[in-house]
């Protein structure tokens, strides 16, 4: 009788001791793929080159319950968050020439898992930052998260799979954002800034606005009211439509939000953060309505394109690349106001621009004020130099350009692929080409030297201002002389 009762008890114990023994459980990133969607159109000219963990708590990425006992057990990413994660880019991403470096900013990690009446249910939680760094200045281009559910009898197993889909739901943010425009504008902070521990008040996993299927109906006043769902339904609202105006916007209305005052009267709401009607939110943005639309955890609504003035270069070129003096026309009418697609950020508040395609992004380029970098390249006589002509390759991600310089000449570039290096190549030699990212608030001077001995090193160089300009001045002051001696001639 003792014996068939001890062995149920056991079996229970050997059955069951995996489940409550287990320390941690182990998420490996390795074995996942970055997913792109199935935009033909979407290009990645950039790699990580650094992933910088800066959340307050780094000993896990969320806890589970495991067992009958509903033991708490930590989910761990095997070798760390921020060495996993290089591992997947760096294996997704791999680093090309010509493509931009990027620095990536953890500051939120997180996987939960919550049961359900039927199924269970995993969430990965990301926030991450993309920091370019430019000479000794670190800027901060962008900010994105994403929110990531899986549904299932057993999802033990899918943490990896639902990290891996958030970390690429950021990458094609990253991807499709308006680089250009962003990293002239963007926030510049330095290495403690860049490393310092973030803490939010709020966590992607704790959003309401992301919890619900449809919004309740009533007034936001603020953003923190829209995060968490909470408008104002104390009062009455209407919504007038109208049909907008223009090709870019056939099929949709123009909306006016009033309230329905007690006597009946309409009054217009004309400056509140947003409102809803239960089935669609709007956003107020640049004077006027516009609404919502959900994509995971992000959201993004077409508003008008921003007025401003077109600067038309003058000179030549192809992607990014223009060659030529850097003259540009002025244009005094502003742009018609078309549509153009937005984000707002989930975690911060703030709107920015989303590009949907590699040819707005470059288009929009032309037409931003100081999105462009000068590269000045001039051809220095040196000792083992045959004075014949050289051939400058300017390239890449995905163009070349030719230059043909002269002993004593230069040539003035306008260089826009801003997130992209500028390689720099001799034709027909063997030396490296001089890669870098040039900066936007100053000339950036290079010169070419000849060399017929030393093949390891480039034969491009950048030069600092004052050398350059003093040799430069000798470059004219000579084209002047031989001016002169031709026209005395005559």
């Amino acid at each position: 009788m003792f014996r068939i009762r001890i062995l149920p008890i056991v079996f229970f114990l050997f059955t069951t001791m995996p489940l409550w023994a287990q320390d941690v459980v182990k998420v490996d990133l390795r074995r996942e793929k970055l997913e792109m969607g199935d935009d033909p159109f979407l290009e990645t000219p950039f790699y990580i080159v650094r992933v910088v963990d800066t959340r307050s708590d780094k000993t896990n990425i969320g806890i589970v319950q495991r067992g009958v006992t509903k033991t708490k057990i930590p989910v761990v990413l095997q070798n760390g968050a921020a060495e996993q994660v290089q591992e997947f880019f760096n294996s997704n991403l791999p680093a090309k020439q010509g493509y931009l470096p990027v620095i990536i900013r953890l500051n939120q990690l997180s996987v939960t898992e919550k049961d359900g009446v039927d199924l269970q249910k995993a969430t990965a939680a990301v926030v991450i930052d993309f920091v370019v760094k430019q000479k000794d200045s670190l800027y901060l281009v962008l900010q994105t998260s994403a929110l990531i559910r899986k549904s299932g009898a057993n999802v033990s197993t899918v943490h990896a799979t639902t990290l891996a889909a958030a970390l690429s739901e950021c990458i094609i943010k990253f991807a499709k954002s308006s680089w250009k425009e962003m990293l002239p504008l963007a926030q510049s902070i330095t290495e403690e800034q860049l490393v310092a521990p973030v803490v939010f008040e709020k966590s992607l996993l704790d959003l309401p606005i992301l919890q619900v299927t449809a919004p309740e109906q009533g007034l936001y006043y603020s953003f923190e009211d829209f995060c968490n769902n909470k408008p104002d339904n104390t009062q009455p609202i209407g919504m007038e439509r109208e049909p907008r105006r223009g090709v870019d916007w056939e099929g949709a209305d123009k909306v006016t939000p009033y309230l329905i005052k007690e006597n009946g009267k309409h009054k217009i709401l004309r400056r509140i953060w947003g409102f809803s009607d239960g089935n669609q939110i709007y956003i107020y943005y640049d004077k006027d309505y516009f609404p919502l639309r959900q994509q995971g955890s992000a959201f993004f609504f077409d508003g008008y394109e921003p007025e401003r003035p077109v600067y038309v270069p003058t000179g030549g070129g192809i992607s990014g690349v223009l060659v030529g003096t850097g003259t540009s026309i002025l244009i005094q009418a502003s742009v018609p106001r078309k549509k153009e697609t937005y984000q707002l950020d989930i975690m911060t508040g703030k709107v920015g621009y989303w590009k949907a395609n590699k040819y707005q992004s470059r288009t929009v380029s032309h037409a931003t004020s100081g999105a462009v970098a000068k590269v000045l390249i001039y051809y220095k006589k040196g000792k083992d130099s045959d004075e014949k002509p050289v051939t400058i390759q300017l390239r890449n991600a995905s163009d070349v350009v030719p230059l043909t310089l002269s002993v004593d000449s230069y040539e003035e570039i306008n260089w826009e692929d801003l997130l992209s290096e500028l390689n720099v190549c001799v034709e027909g030699q063997q030396n490296p080409c001089y890669s870098f990212l040039p900066d936007v608030t100053k000339i950036n001077y290079l010169e070419y030297v000849p060399s017929a001995i030393d093949t390891s090193e480039s034969l491009i160089r950048p030069v600092k201002e004052q050398e350059a300009v003093f040799y430069l001045k000798k470059i004219k002051t000579a084209q002047e002389k031989a001016q002169k001696r031709q026209t005395a001639d005559k």
